[in-house]
């Protein structure tokens, strides 16, 4: 009986300790405001298909020129003058597709210690229109050193 109520005791203080260390190892993460700069769909001149953090006005303005190149995108855009001390710009651009009404969404960004976190989606998905389209969104956020990672 004795032996029993040792190995109880034992898978008991096992049991605790090892869901304590589940709550210590669960990766803290802070959300990171996001400030929208320009979110629709790219028709008539395409980018590729491609995940970017802009950290300063030389990539900014050799952005804005590709995206400017046919049609004037960035004429709707909330801003074009970025502060590059203070801010980074990330800019997701899904496949070119056949129709139109798809998305790519920045739903989330979070910082944890390691890195920042961008949490994509495409809420929309197409059928909408029978015009080519490429999905974008862009927003910018506060600078950071972190490396971005996109899922």
């Amino acid at each position: 009986m004795k032996n029993y109520l040792i190995l109880f005791f034992c898978s008991v203080f096992f049991i605790l300790n090892s869901c304590s260390d589940n709550e210590n190892n669960i990766e803290h993460k802070t959300p990171i405001a996001t400030q929208p700069i320009g979110k629709g769909n790219l028709s008539g001149s395409y980018v590729s298909q491609q995940n970017t953090v802009i950290t300063n006005t030389t990539q900014w303005n050799a952005f804005l020129n590709t995206l400017d190149s046919v049609n004037n995108i960035s004429g709707g855009f909330t801003e074009t003058n970025i502060d590059f001390n203070q801010f980074m710009v990330i800019a997701v651009f899904d496949e070119v597709f056949p129709n139109g009404g798809h998305s790519i969404d920045i739903i989330t960004v979070d910082e944890n210690p390691q890195s920042i976190v961008v949490d994509l989606e495409k809420l929309l998905t197409g059928n909408a229109t029978s015009v080519v389209t490429q999905p974008y969104h862009i927003v910018k956020i506060s600078k950071s050193t972190k490396p971005i990672l996109f899922q």
